[in-house]
């Protein structure tokens, strides 16, 4: 029953996220009422969700009816380094929430949701201007999702030794700022369509070009990085990307694909979470395991070198060319 119950807990936590009560609580409890006049919401359908997710620990009530954080509400708020605030707010918002329902026939024809859903894929989905908003939770979670994905991937691999750093499909440029905090000496290129591009951060040497990285990549990198951008396409197209990677780059130059590595064993793993959402929301994206990461890159000319594992869900997989 609490497997069942599950997705009660994640529209629960994604709806208190979206009204930003994480960010009421900041400052201390609030009894419901006062909760419920801040943020804009029903007091008794508010009470009745906070008491919900307390007895799941999300939140806690020091006193009968008082609400405040704890270790895991405090990441909803959207003011903390870390936060996962906009992840929440999207993972049931209606480009994903929709898509999802339609499982049952994923599973019957191996069509995404998205594709049942909406009637196209997802990216195609999100340039209807109707749906300019859901774009930009969608590219507000990715850059709170990059928050965790880059303090990992700092810790684990020495980016100082690279002049020209170029993040393929970076988004808002979360990513390869982290990375250039750790790379003084060198220049970064952040390459991402031209909607995502224009509401980029900006940084001193950070440049934003906009393409599809299908047709091509700006040349003349020593590092190319690739951050949860591979798990989102079918191997034919993953093997052009890399191909004109493996055409644009130096000789000596490296392509680090940083996404989570499938392992062959039954054991717990959030790849085996994040491949079904893959299977439910793109066209032919998922996980790989590392040899199917292997020979995605033989195809494209490359060769692997090295695997670097991190703290969090992800590794570091380095390439070079043959």
């Amino acid at each position: 029953m609490q497997a069942l119950f599950g997705v009660m807990v994640t529209k629960c936590i994604s709806a208190v996220a979206s009204m930003d009560v994480a960010d009421a609580l900041k400052d201390g409890p609030l009894y419901y009422t006062d909760l419920a006049a801040v943020v804009g919401a029903d007091q008794r359908a508010l009470h009745r969700v906070m008491r919900m997710l307390v007895s799941v620990g999300i939140f806690d009530e020091p006193t009968p009816g008082s609400f405040g954080l704890n270790e895991l509400s405090d990441l909803l708020r959207s003011d903390v380094h870390g936060s996962l605030r906009d992840m929440a707010v999207m993972i049931t918002s209606e480009s994903h929430w929709v898509p999802w329902g339609e499982l049952e026939n994923i599973l019957r024809t191996g069509d995404s949701g998205p594709q049942h859903a909406f009637g196209k894929d997802l990216f195609s989905w999100f340039q209807d201007q109707s749906n300019r908003e859901q774009w930009e939770i969608f590219n507000a979670a990715m850059t709170s999702f990059s928050g965790a994905v880059a303090k990992a991937a700092v810790e684990a691999y020495d980016f100082s030794r690279f002049n020209r750093i170029i993040d393929v499909g970076g988004g808002h440029g979360y990513f390869l700022r982290s990375l250039l905090n750790e790379a003084p000496e060198a220049n970064g290129v952040l390459f991402d369509l031209p909607g995502v591009i224009e509401s980029a951060i900006k940084f001193d040497r950070m440049e934003p070009v906009d393409g599809d990285f299908f047709l091509y990549v700006p040349d003349g990198g020593d590092c190319y990085t690739l951050k949860n951008i591979l798990h989102d396409w079918d191997d034919e197209k993953c093997v052009q990307l890399l191909k004109n990677i493996a055409n644009a780059m130096k000789p000596s130059a490296r392509v680090l694909v940083i996404e989570s590595v499938m392992p062959d064993s039954a054991e717990p793993h959030p790849a085996k979470f994040m491949d079904v959402n893959m299977l439910a929301m793109t066209e032919g994206g998922c996980e790989r395991t590392l040899n199917e990461y292997s020979v995605l890159l033989d195809k494209a000319g490359l060769r692997l070198k090295e695997v670097y594992p991190t703290p969090g869900a992800v590794s570091i997989i380095e390439a070079g060319r043959n």
